[in-house]
């Protein structure tokens, strides 16, 4: 059952759950107010002839006349004039003894035929009225009247379940509208939905799906230009390698054994330049920095954990202060940051030049400098630092390290800046959060 059908058929059901009840309540209210009206009237009348009756002769009550006076009579009323003692003065339907034979005040009910009639009996002094009403009127009078009173519940409930309809089809009517655009919308139409003209209520739903739509956008993006990246960059080692293996198959001995070198040194090429993109990958992608913010690891023991790695143990100069410094990140992404600063500088500092560390906290951020001699770099080549594949003048390496670094830094909530001249050939400043 669609949205439209559930809402009709529930608000539905409780209107005329509602109608029903005030139907019903109405309608018991209506004839028992009916029946106090018409016993009223019954009393009303038995009032008005004991009225009448001031003007009769008292002999008629002392007995010492003997003739009772027939009243015509109609259908479906009865009445009948009496002394106390029991002597009949004057009434209708003689036969009706039965019924109009009451000594005590007030209202009854009596049958006659099968026929059942309301009674009512006033003694006023010397006097007793009886006046009788057949309740078959009574039905057919209240009958009349209850469809008189059905007959406006009824258009008023048919006029509110159309009107409810028409309320829900137009209130749904962005939601139609909405399910139109997507169900017109190219399989490949990642762009975010309008929110412009729906209900309040839906607009989060959709500011969700938009959230869901940017998200999937993004991955497809990340997973494209992994693709492209991947292909760019790996075709050329792919190629070299290829080609020594085709030469090692041609030559024997010492050329034979160089090709083979040649060839494994491309395959450990290809290896690392595959895990940069794999890392820088899932860095851009927030999946291995989430939670990450949570740890604290001391600079003193990532800085030796890369210096091992990256065998730059004698180059490096630093002092104590590392050992003071605490950075909100992981080990594993802080050794990783710390290893590509450390490989680019020995890859493209001076030679035998020492690299200068120094780590200090400031303003809750740890900051770290890494400082290599060499050529200066000149502003444009230092903007373009951390772009993928960007080699500047050196072919080695794979042109990813800084990016890497970059990604690590910014999802980590710090900064990396460059900075080249005044006898240093680069001077890499990290800000981190610090512990």
């Amino acid at each position: 059952m669609n949205l439209r059908l559930r809402l009709v058929a529930t608000l539905g059901i409780t209107l005329m759950l509602l109608w029903g009840i005030t139907a019903a309540w109405s309608m018991r209210d209506l004839s028992t107010q009916l029946e106090h009206s018409l016993d009223q009237r019954l009393a009303q009348s038995a009032r008005m002839v004991s009225g009448l009756l001031d003007r009769v002769p008292a002999t008629s009550w002392n007995g010492e006349e003997d003739k009772t006076s027939t009243i015509p009579s109609l259908d479906g009323i009865a009445c009948r004039v009496s002394s106390l003692r029991g002597q009949v003065v004057a009434g209708t339907h003689p036969e009706m003894n039965d019924v109009l034979a009451v000594e005590a005040e007030g209202y009854r009910y009596r049958e006659h035929n099968g026929q059942r009639w309301r009674v009512y009996t006033l003694v006023d002094n010397d006097k007793r009225i009886t006046v009788a009403d057949r309740l078959n009127e009574r039905e057919a009078l209240l009958q009349q009247v209850r469809r008189a009173a059905l007959y406006p519940f009824l258009l008023a409930l048919v006029g509110s379940l159309i009107a409810l309809w028409w309320g829900v089809t137009r209130g749904l009517a962005p939601l139609s509208r909405l399910q139109r655009r997507l169900l017109s919308r190219n399989h490949d139409d990642l762009s975010a939905l309008p929110v412009r003209g729906l209900p309040g209520e839906v607009r989060p739903l959709i500011d969700s799906f938009n959230t869901l739509l940017s998200r999937t956008r993004r991955m497809l993006e990340l997973e494209q230009r992994f693709t492209d990246d991947a292909a760019h960059e790996l075709r050329t080692p792919l190629t070299a390698i290829r080609t020594h293996l085709q030469i090692a198959r041609r030559v024997e001995g010492h050329r034979q054994y160089e090709a083979m070198q040649q060839a494994e040194a491309g395959v450990d090429r290809l290896t690392k330049t595959l895990g940069q993109l794999l890392l820088l990958a899932r860095m851009e992608s927030d999946e291995i920095t989430r939670g990450s913010q949570s740890d604290l690891t001391p600079v003193g023991e990532a800085l030796a954990t890369a210096m091992a790695e990256t065998g730059s143990h004698d180059h490096c100069q630093y002092d104590q202060s590392v050992n003071r410094v605490c950075v909100a990140l992981s080990e594993t992404l802080l050794v990783t940051v710390l290893r590509n600063l450390l490989e680019n500088a020995m890859r493209h500092g001076a030679l035998g030049a020492p690299i200068e560390i120094s780590a200090k906290e400031s303003e809750g951020m740890a900051v770290i400098d890494i400082v290599s001699q060499g050529k200066t770099i000149d502003a444009e080549q230092l903007a373009r630092l951390t772009e993928r594949f960007h080699r500047g003048d050196h072919p080695q390496g794979s042109g990813l390290g800084l990016s890497i670094v970059e990604a690590i830094v910014t999802r980590a909530d710090g900064r990396v800046t460059f900075a080249s001249g005044n006898g240093v050939g680069l001077r890499v400043t990290l800000q981190l959060p610090s512990g």
